[in-house]
């Protein structure tokens, strides 16, 4: 685990680099969080399932299932979110937590070339927190780091 210490003046908990993923089934967004600020990082691929929506295939009288073309969708979106997290990952090889909700991150741990390098889930939605909201739900998971190593 390569973990950056920090020298802080007043005596607190040394701060550790971790790579935070927020995963919805419509949009991922990856954060380079220091123990103090969340830094979005641009991932390679788009971050919103939109962009992949195009490439469905048009329905074709009643023979289409909508809910197999929204798996089909959430699929693919999940598969390049992962490798655009791989490039992450090699550039910021720290720990990685995955927020989400425990049916997302179930879905994605299923596909991802990356599972052994995600260090821990965070199940709930945080689509609309703050960052010091997320900044207090990933506290105990940053502060377990501390007795692992």
């Amino acid at each position: 685990m390569n973990v950056r210490k920090t020298d802080n003046h007043q005596g607190k908990n040394l701060n550790h680099h971790t790579l935070v993923l927020l995963l919805s089934a419509k949009e991922a967004r990856v954060y380079l969080y220091d123990g103090d600020e969340f830094k979005k990082i641009q991932l390679n691929e788009s971050n919103t399932i939109q962009a992949y929506e195009r490439d469905l295939p048009s329905k074709v009288g009643n023979f289409s299932n909508a809910q197999a073309a929204k798996e089909i969708l959430v699929n693919k979106f999940f598969l390049h979110i992962d490798h655009a997290l791989g490039d992450v990952l090699k550039e910021h090889p720290v720990p990685l937590f995955i927020m989400g909700t425990k049916k997302t991150t179930g879905h994605f741990n299923k596909i991802s070339k990356h599972a052994k390098k995600i260090t821990s889930f965070i199940n709930g939605n945080f689509n609309e927190h703050t960052m010091y909201e997320l900044k207090q739900a990933i506290a105990p998971y940053v502060r377990a780091l501390d007795y692992v190593k």
